[in-house]
């Protein structure tokens, strides 16, 4: 008898004990979960609006302007037009002059620019009394203001022209395709077109001619091939420059569309695309 009130009394001593630790248990994750909770709301408050997502256009009579995630208006809409934000910066034009804004609506970068393109990997091309450079969030040139026309970097190069010549540069402004050809198209898996004389071919990173030129037009390679046009027919080639089919682009609407961008191609050394948000 006395040996089963001992073992009750046991059983009732580790009951205990278990629910002590369970409830210490409860209080360390609960306690932790107020720390993250509080810590969020820190930072909610730093960031002002409670949105952790960068702000979005909004349009209102011609002009943009900018609205966190609950619909709070950031930026009122002073702006001919604007982007997103891409690395904390949006572009924006006012008065036909571009400038860049920081998430919160302050001008960072001043109207100064006839040209621009957004941020990509701390750089944004800009045009400068009629030439192209680079310039780094706070608006220090990178690479000088000395190209008729300027692309992107893509992959730590950028497609540039002078002097109606065009090549390759890298960020410290080094040349590493001399600036030797009529025309080129930008760098994909590992080869871009230029055009020799009147033909276009393809070279590779280091500048040598892997398909030799023999096209009237050449676009860049997707998935191992291009759509190349010869003699008025259009069709695909693989990356050794080898036949695989004819296009026939008039009889297909996604066909019309390379056809079109083909055609633009020919039209201009280069067009830009910044895919600005303007009003409707």
């Amino acid at each position: 008898m006395a040996f089963m009130k001992i073992y009750f009394k046991n059983v009732v001593l580790a009951s205990r004990f278990q629910f002590l630790f369970f409830a210490l248990g409860l209080l360390i994750h609960i306690s932790g979960f107020s720390q993250k909770v509080q810590s969020a709301q820190k930072e909610n408050e730093q960031n002002g609006s409670g949105c952790k997502q960068d702000p979005t256009p909004f349009y209102e009579k011609a002009k943009v302007g900018y609205k966190d995630c609950k619909g709070k208006i950031i930026v009122p809409a002073n702006y001919q037009a604007g982007t997103g934000f891409s690395e904390g910066l949006a572009l924006v034009i006012k008065n036909q002059m571009r400038g860049f804004i920081n998430t919160k609506g302050d001008v960072v970068i001043p109207f100064i620019y006839t040209d621009a393109s957004e941020f990509k990997n701390g750089l944004a091309r800009v045009k400068y009394k009629g030439k192209n450079g680079y310039i780094n969030k706070k608006n220090k040139t990178i690479v000088p203001f000395e190209f008729d026309v300027a692309d992107d970097f893509v992959n730590g190069i950028a497609r540039v022209n002078k002097g109606g010549k065009w090549g390759f540069i890298n960020r410290e402004s080094k040349e590493v395709i001399p600036l030797q050809y009529g025309n080129s198209g930008n760098f994909s898996e590992g080869l871009a077109a230029v055009k020799v004389d009147t033909t276009w071919g393809y070279i590779d990173l280091s500048n040598k001619m892997q398909i030799p030129p023999a096209y009237s037009t050449a676009q860049e390679f997707i998935k191992g091939q291009a759509i190349v046009s010869k003699n008025d027919t259009t069709f695909l080639i693989n990356r050794e420059g080898r036949f695989l089919k004819e296009l026939h682009l008039e009889k297909s609407p996604l066909n019309k569309k390379a056809n079109a961008l083909t055609s633009r191609s020919q039209r201009c050394s280069i067009c830009f695309s910044i895919d600005l948000i303007k009003p409707i």
